[in-house]
C-alpha cells in the first residue's frame, strides 16, 4: 500500500509540474548549471532566487556496486532501484519544490552492522560477525513551501524532510528494522532586487525499532558458533551480548543563516546551519510491552556552504566551498557518566570553469577535500583517529546537435591521500569488534587509493514537443595504490579495488 501512494504522489508532482510546453532541459544538462539548480533546493532563500518558475525531472535509476576495498562495514556488494520525481513551481504568490522517491536496495555480505543506513558517528546499534544479505527500502519525500506574505519583500516559508525506512536480514540472527523521521524547517526570508536574507530554525522527532531473532536456538545460546552472537554496541569497542528489542527515540532543533545574491557578474549562495540531535536509547523489557531507557547520545553539528558563479559572454565560472563539523557524545545510565566520544570534521573547495564555441562546450576544474575524524571509547580504552586529503580534476566536454539533442562525457580523477592515522588498543581490551571493525578500518584508512569518475549523459528532443528523454551512466572505480602491512590481528583486510555503476533513464519538463 505505501508504495502504491508514493507512486501515486511521484505521477501527481508530475502532472503538477509538467505543464510548459518548453522543457528545461539546459538546467540538467550542464554541471554548473545543475550545481546551481540543486544548491536551490536546499531552502526558501535560495528557491526564491532560482529563476525557474516550472521546471522538473522523473527519472527511473540502477545502481550496482562491488569489490573488496571497503570499510569493514561496507556491503561485498549490492544494488539499488529507485523511481525518482522532483520539480519547482511557481504558483502565483507561492513559490514551490517537491522530491518524492523510493529506493529497493540489496546488499550481499555485510556484517558487523545489524542496522539500517549507516550513521559515522552513531554508537548504540546490534552487530554480528556473520555476514549476510539485507533487503531495504526507503521512501524518502522532501520540498519547500514558500507564501509571498508582503509583495517583493517578505516571504513565509517551511521546509520539510520524510523518512520511512524499512529493512530485514535473511539468515541468524534476523535483523528487522523500522525508522520514521520527520523535519520541518520554518522560514523567514527578506528580499530585495539584490539580495535575499533568511532566518530559520530546524525542529523535528525520529524512531527507528530494531528486533532480533533466532530460527536456530544453537546459534542464539551458549559460545559455539562465535559469529552468530549478537552484541549491542555501546561505542567504538565496549560490546554487550544481547537480543532483546531495540528502539530508539530522536528529536531535532537548530537554527540556520541564508543568503543569495547578485554582485555584479558573480551571483551567490551562502548559509550556516547548526543542527543538535538528541537520542533516547531503549530495550524492551522481557515479557513487557514497556521499555528501559539505558543510555541518551547528543550530536552538535555546525556546517556551511558557499556557491559563487559568474557567467561573462560565453565564460562561465563556478567555486563552490563547503564545511562542516560535528561532535558527539554519550550518557550511559549504568556507568553514571561518559562512555563515547565522536568528532568528525570535512571540508571541501571545488573550481570548475566553462568556455562555449557555438555548439561545442569545454568544462575543467580542480577540486579538494579535507576529513578528519575520531572516536573514543573510555570502558574498552580503544582510540582511533585518521584524516585525510583528496586533490582532484575534472573535464567535461558538451555538443547541442543541430536538433537540439544534447551529448557530454566528463572524466574527474583524484587521489586519497592518508595524513594521520593513530590506533590506541590495550591487547587485554580486544574484542570482536576490535578485530572485526577496528583494525580493518585502520588498514582501510592507511591505504592510498586513485579515484577516477566518469559521465556520459544523453537528452533526446524529437520524442516529444513538450518533454524531453534522456539517459545517463555514470560509473566510479576505486583502486587501492599502497597498503601498508599492520601488525594486529584483524578478520580481514580491504582488497583492491571497489567499484560503483549507475544508470539512469530521464524525462525533463
Amino acid at each position: 500500500m505505501k508504495v502504491k501512494i508514493i507512486i501515486a504522489l511521484l505521477l501527481l508532482s508530475v502532472r503538477l509540474f509538467a505543464q510548459e510546453k518548453k522543457a528545461a532541459d539546459s538546467s540538467f544538462f550542464f554541471n554548473i548549471a545543475l550545481n546551481s539548480l540543486e544548491a536551490s533546493k536546499q531552502n526558501a532563500t535560495f528557491l526564491l532566487r532560482n529563476g525557474e518558475d516550472q521546471i522538473s525531472k522523473v527519472n527511473l535509476e540502477y545502481t550496482r556496486q562491488g569489490g573488496n576495498y571497503k570499510k569493514s562495514q561496507s556491503p561485498g556488494s549490492g544494488y539499488d532501484i529507485t523511481f525518482n520525481a522532483d520539480g519547482i513551481k511557481k504558483l502565483n504568490r507561492f513559490k514551490l519544490y517537491g522530491s518524492f522517491a523510493y529506493t529497493k536496495s540489496r546488499q550481499q555480505d555485510l556484517a558487523y552492522a545489524l542496522r539500517g543506513e549507516e550513521i559515522d558517528d552513531e554508537p548504540f546499534y546490534y552487530l554480528a560477525g556473520k555476514a549476510g544479505d539485507f533487503a531495504r527500502q526507503k521512501y524518502h519525500g522532501r520540498g519547500v513551501i514558500s507564501y509571498e506574505l508582503i509583495r517583493g519583500s517578505l516571504y513565509l516559508s517551511s521546509g520539510f524532510d520524510y523518512i520511512y525506512y524499512l529493512s530485514d536480514r535473511s539468515i541468524d540472527p534476523r535483523m528487522s528494522l523500522n525508522w520514521f523521521d520527520l523535519k520541518a524547517r520554518p522560514e523567514l526570508t527578506f528580499v530585495t532586487k539584490k539580495i535575499n536574507i533568511g532566518i530559520g530554525a530546524h525542529i523535528g522527532y525520529g524512531t527507528e525499532t530494531t528486533t532480533i531473532k533466532y530460527k536456530n536456538k544453537d546459534y542464539s545460546e551458549g559460545v559455539l558458533y562465535p559469529d552468530r552472537i549478537s552484541y549491542l554496541n555501546y561505542g567504538y569497542g565496549y560490546v554487550v551480548r544481547r537480543q532483546n528489542n531495540f528502539s530508539r527515540r530522536k528529536q531535532y532543533n537548530g537554527a540556520s543563516l541564508h543568503f543569495s545574491g547578485s554582485t555584479g557578474l558573480w551571483d551567490g549562495m551562502a548559509t550556516l546551519d547548526y543542527l543538535q540531535s538528541k537520542e533516547k536509547n531503549m530495550q524492551s523489557l522481557q515479557s513487557s510491552l514497556l521499555t528501559d531507557p539505558f543510555s541518551d547520545y547528543t550530536s552538535d553539528k555546525l556546517s556551511g556552504f558557499l556557491l559563487m558563479t559568474r557567467k561573462y559572454k560565453n565564460n562561465v565560472k563556478q567555486v563552490e566551498a563547503s564545511y562542516s563539523h560535528l561532535a558527539g557524545d554519550d550518557y550511559v545510565y549504568d556507568l553514571l557518566g561518559k562512555n563515547y566520544m565522536a568528532k568528525n570534521t570535512h571540508a571541501s573547495l571545488s573550481f570548475r570553469n566553462s568556455d562555449t564555441y557555438g555548439k561545442r562546450t569545454f568544462e575543467w576544474g580542480m577540486s579538494a577535500a579535507y576529513t578528519k575524524s575520531s572516536k573514543r571509547d573510555i570502558v574498552s580504552a580503544h582510540f582511533f583517529e585518521y584524516s585525510n586529503i583528496q586533490p582532484g580534476l575534472h573535464a567535461a566536454y558538451y555538443l547541442v546537435w543541430p536538433d537540439k539533442s544534447r551529448f557530454s562525457i566528463g572524466l574527474a580523477p583524484s587521489v586519497i591521500l592518508p595524513m594521520k592515522t593513530d590506533i590506541l588498543v590495550p591487547v587485554t581490551q580486544e574484542t570482536e569488534f576490535t578485530r572485526g571493525v577496528v583494525y580493518p578500518d585502520y588498514a582501510y584508512r592507511l591505504s592510498t587509493s586513485g579515484m577516477l569518475n566518469l559521465n556520459f549523459r544523453y537528452i533526446n528532443t524529437t520524442l516529444s514537443k513538450t518533454f524531453r528523454t534522456g539517459i545517463e551512466f555514470n560509473s566510479g572505480l576505486v583502486k587501492a595504490f599502497n597498503k601498508p602491512e599492520i601488525n594486529f590481528t584483524a578478520y580481514s583486510l580491504p582488497g583492491d579495488y571497489r567499484y560503483t555503476a549507475n544508470l539512469s533513464l530521464n524525462l525533463y519538463f
